[in-house]
């Protein structure tokens, strides 16, 4: 049975009031408790769901003072550690504790909006502006694939030259509360942008294809997992069924039919701990050392500040954009996880040496390597 929340706009109390009125907020329902306690409570947006428990509302008082609130999660634990801001830029960790379920916090409450959030926001406008941006520096073409469920665009951008025939895939937030791997592709790709600009070998033979945000339905609702469809659009990539991954596969057949050659493709998100989620040497996929080679690589750039976990696995016929990649073009396919409650700066260096590391290993790679062979080795 399908279950869909639906957000309140505003929680008001004599002295108190939480709101959940902007983009990405989320509030479901506010108790006062005997104890003095407010009690917040966030649903997730469709049940059953991959728990990924987002909050982000505002709380004011009349006068200021020091309110305890509880949040709770309809029965699933806390994922992201409570951040304060009075002005949505500025953030900063505020201490807390669980119970039960349950997170519990202190707010120092005021005629001022003070705004708790399970992460930074990174919201809709911010891909816009940062595309924008990065059109005045490199030589990009904007993009639009498709519309959202709600009818947002499905935007991104592509690297490409008309003579050029191999193409490197990257997407991101499939999943709205995934914010360190959203931070990690925006320094992936600003430095990925930056080297392939000053070393211009890489744009002479590749093409890349970009869609930093794949569900900005979802980002704007505050949603913990799916897009509007009540769907995972990591479990969407065999059956295109939502209209966001459906616009990438059109976009991907356009390529191949033009006679393009997608050779990988890398999706960001987050997840509890740093991991590279990989597909098998083992499994059908050329070149098959490629991933162990870059990720060797990377960790000999970041050891000592960085461990690399490479986990490798295969999800046959549940529609993870990895799997797609394997199943359908034969090339790898990465799932780059960033730990939730990383440092940013930390998650940013490790994002600019995987850029350089991965552009190298590719570049090293010949055009026939990314070409299955399906003879026997004394054939070929």
């Amino acid at each position: 049975m399908l279950f869909t929340s639906s957000n309140v706009a505003a929680c008001e109390f004599d002295e108190v009031t939480f709101k959940a009125d902007f983009a990405a907020a989320s509030l479901d329902n506010c108790e006062l408790n005997d104890s003095g306690e407010y009690v917040l409570t966030f649903l997730p947006e469709d049940k059953p769901i991959n728990p990924s428990p987002w909050y982000y509302f505002s709380v004011t008082a009349s006068q200021p003072e020091a309110i305890q609130v509880i949040l709770t999660f309809d029965g699933f634990s806390p994922r992201y550690l409570p951040k304060v801001s009075h002005d949505k830029s500025h953030w900063t960790y505020l201490p807390f504790d669980t119970k039960g379920d349950g997170m519990t916090i202190t707010l120092n409450a005021s005629p001022k909006p003070l705004y708790v959030a399970a992460q930074k926001p990174v919201l809709n406008q911010h891909y816009t502006a940062w595309m924008a941006d990065a059109a005045k520096q490199f030589d990009i073409q904007r993009v639009t694939l498709g519309q959202s469920v709600e009818g947002r665009d499905i935007a991104g951008f592509t690297l490409a030259k008309e003579s050029n025939t191999e193409w490197v895939i990257f997407v991101g937030r499939q999943h709205p509360p995934e914010v360190t791997g959203a931070v990690a592709m925006f320094s992936f790709l600003e430095q990925f942008l930056t080297t392939t600009k000053n070393a211009p070998a890489f744009l002479s033979r590749f093409n890349v294809l970009v869609v930093p945000n794949i569900n900005p339905d979802g980002v704007f609702h505050g949603h913990w997992r799916h897009n509007l469809g009540h769907k995972d659009l990591n479990r969407d990539w065999n059956v295109f069924a939502q209209p966001e991954t459906r616009a990438v596969k059109i976009y991907l057949d356009g390529i191949t039919d033009a006679g393009g050659k997608i050779v990988m493709g890398m999706d960001f998100h987050s997840t509890h701990n740093n991991v590279f989620y990989t597909i098998p040497q083992t499994e059908s996929i050329a070149p098959t050392p490629m991933v162990v080679t870059w990720l060797d690589s990377l960790q000999q750039q970041t050891k000592g500040v960085f461990k690399v976990v490479d986990k490798p696995g295969t999800s046959p016929g549940k529609g993870v954009f990895k799997q797609f990649m394997a199943d359908v073009y034969n090339v790898h396919g990465v799932t780059y996880e960033v730990g939730d409650n990383e440092p940013d700066e930390k998650t940013r260096y490790v994002a600019r040496h995987a850029a350089n590391t991965l552009i190298d290993i590719l570049l090293a790679t010949k055009p026939e390597d990314f070409m299955l062979q399906t003879c026997g080795a004394n054939e070929c």
